[in-house]
């Protein structure tokens, strides 16, 4: 991380990355899904409600809230394909367009909160895997 880049996140399309998980063995129950999904949205930076700007990785929901992903590794496996994974870019963008103001960031008061020790699944493991590679353009 370089401390000189260090930002809130935010709505813009410019400061995510899409990870693709076209590796994962159950990546072709996502549906509808394109050639380079599915997909998760992570963005690196700090909560903007955070005073001490600590930084943490952060996970785009289907509800445009983001959530960091040491949560993320602890929610239910279901709950978090249903809520975090993408089947196409284009309903990425979809999603992105509509975000309007600050990010909004799970708190400690909401209802999506870890049930589970942290996960080790196939679908952290590949996605452990696939944020640290580039992310081709989607087909």
């Amino acid at each position: 991380m370089n401390q000189s880049t260090l930002h809130s996140i935010t709505n813009d399309y410019q400061d995510v990355r899409l990870v693709s998980l076209k590796g994962w063995k159950r990546a072709n129950e996502v549906s509808p899904r394109d050639n380079g999904g599915p997909y998760v949205v992570i963005q690196e930076g700090y909560d903007p409600e955070d005073l001490k700007m600590d930084y943490d990785e952060f996970l785009l929901g289907k509800s445009g809230e983001w959530i960091t992903v040491g949560v993320f590794y602890r929610l239910p496996a279901d709950l978090r394909v249903q809520e975090f994974v993408f089947g196409t870019a284009a309903e990425v963008i979809g999603l992105m367009e509509n975000l309007t103001g600050r990010a909004e960031v799970y708190g400690k008061g909401d209802s999506l909160m870890p049930q589970e020790p942290v996960a080790t699944d196939d679908l952290s493991q590949i996605f452990q895997q696939s944020k640290e590679q580039k992310t081709p353009p989607p087909d």
